[in-house]
């Protein structure tokens, strides 16, 4: 809208040129200042990830979500190459979910090199004349999903449930799918593995088994990836590698915060 006004003034002579593009620049400047404050003032007064809470201060929540989790594929792979596990606080207990879900993702990684040699090898590129370019497009974006995938197995290998002070964080990935303060757990039951009813937050893995179920002393706000869609649950269904261990871990933590 103001390049508009200013071409407009421009145009009819009430301004000349050096003017106008002196004015656009100072106004950038002025809204990139704007911006970076309130980027700053959002990452201050946050206690948890200050670059997250700074991109869901400055971008739309699904945009924001997309460039968060982009970054975070990437910040998991590099805390896999070290040998490092994320965590919230040093103190916090982790309950790690990952440990079979390996041979999975390495099949698919598999099944995405096939592809991409096949595809790149086979179809017959060079008839496509000026749209030979494509070869390479394709290329590009199998090769990233391959990368894509192997950083998604690192985030949940790297990225484990926690037991904080406070809070049950419930994770998938690097992406947080709950917040549980400990007061408000009523229990916490180890069990076969199996399938759950709707009546339940199912946060199991790609077969959708679980083998812990958590039952909530009041409801507590589920949202989705996108934050756009939410949901008030009061029961959750967790894959777990070690459900007896991670069932009294979490006992443990309730019983720790509630007075004797």
């Amino acid at each position: 809208m103001l390049i508009a006004v200013e071409a407009a003034l421009v145009i009819g002579g009430r301004i000349d040129l050096g003017t106008a593009v002196a004015a656009l620049v100072a106004v950038e400047v002025i809204l990139g200042a704007a911006i970076l404050a309130l980027a700053w003032r959002a990452a201050r007064t946050h206690d948890g990830d200050r670059v997250a809470a700074a991109a869901r201060a400055l971008l739309p929540g699904p945009v924001a979500a997309v460039i968060l989790l982009e970054l975070g594929q990437i910040r998991a792979l590099w805390l896999l190459v070290r040998r490092r596990i994320h965590t919230e606080h040093r103190e916090d207990t982790t309950i790690s979910y990952a440990a079979g879900r390996g041979s999975v993702y390495l099949m698919v990684v598999a099944v995405c090199l096939i592809e991409l040699f096949a595809v790149h090898l086979i179809v017959p590129w060079q008839r496509l004349g000026t749209w030979s370019w494509l070869q390479w497009l394709a290329l590009t974006l199998s090769a990233y999903a391959v990368v894509w995938i192997l950083a998604w197995w690192a985030a949940q290998r790297t990225h484990p449930h926690l037991i904080t002070d406070e809070e049950l964080i419930l994770r998938n990935g690097t992406l947080v799918a709950l917040r549980v303060p400990l007061e408000q757990i009523q229990a916490a039951r180890p069990r076969r593995r199996g399938q759950v009813t709707d009546e339940r937050l199912n946060l199991g893995g790609p077969g959708g088994g679980t083998n812990i179920d958590i039952d909530l002393d009041e409801p507590v706000t589920w949202r989705s990836f996108t934050g756009r869609r939410e949901r008030q649950i009061s029961a959750i269904a967790l894959e777990v590698d070690d459900p007896a261990t991670s069932a009294q871990e979490i006992i443990t933590a309730i019983r720790s915060r509630r007075p004797h």
